[in-house]
């Protein structure tokens, strides 16, 4: 299958961002501490009031979250994903973009979720989505612990489009055939480096973006906040 589809997953596949909503759990479950937990609300704050991501802030929170769990076993990490995962499912996911990813896999294109966030969090949440895959934040390990370093760059900007371009050579699929999906301006070299960019609930720079290309664009909310029944089929009407 030469065709493929990217997802975003902060804004993109689920509402807001992953890793305040992770940091929260982590408090909740005596993990983290509050005070720690709170300097990802910055975030958080801008994605609701200003609908966009400031430039940088993916990068500076996913090196924070290194240091957060150096000395942590991977395997607890993720044990941990899979329960945020549980509750993300249920009360954050984006019902209209995960109806996407469902009619693409039913269409036998594979799809992949590419973020800043954690690699362990993106492939449990693409997992249970029956992705076939993700891109997210590698940090080192040694031994199964973490060491608060980098293993990789963090999948931001032009490294995430960089780090999509070489999974989809590798998986054999032919970008001028595949799909990206983003809220963000930031994901402007992965949109321009694939055949068929969508914007998802776009940011002002975005929007514009998308508007002076004629890519299209898919809103899937309300005002009152409930997913467009007929979004999909208006923003991507080749797929229906």
């Amino acid at each position: 299958m030469d065709q493929a589809a990217v997802f975003d997953l902060d804004n993109t596949l689920i509402r807001g961002s992953s890793l305040f909503r992770f940091a929260m759990m982590l408090v909740r479950h005596g993990q983290l501490s509050p005070f720690v937990a709170g300097r990802f609300a910055y975030t958080e704050y801008r994605y609701r009031t200003n609908g966009t991501e400031l430039a940088g802030v993916s990068q500076s929170i996913s090196t924070r979250a290194l240091s957060l769990v150096e000395g942590w076993s991977q395997d607890e990490l993720l044990t941990l994903a899979a329960k945020f995962t549980t509750k993300a499912m249920n009360r954050w996911l984006d019902s209209s973009v995960t109806s996407l990813v469902q009619h693409f896999n039913k269409l036998g294109i594979p799809t992949y979720i590419a973020t800043a966030s954690p690699l362990e969090l993106a492939s449990t949440i693409a997992g249970r989505l029956g992705m076939a895959g993700a891109i997210g934040t590698q940090a080192e390990t040694c031994n199964g612990i973490y060491t608060g370093r980098l293993a990789a760059p963090i999948s931001h900007g032009p490294a995430k489009a960089d780090q999509v371009r070489s999974l989809l050579d590798e998986r054999g699929h032919d970008p001028s055939r595949c799909w990206a999906f983003s809220d963000s301006a930031n994901d402007l070299p992965l949109l321009a480096s694939v055949g068929h960019p969508v914007g998802v609930n776009p940011d002002r720079v975005l929007s514009l973006v998308c508007a002076q290309n004629q890519w299209p664009v898919l809103h899937t909310r309300t005002h009152r906040g409930q997913p467009e029944a007929s979004a999909m089929a208006t923003a991507i009407p080749y797929l229906y």
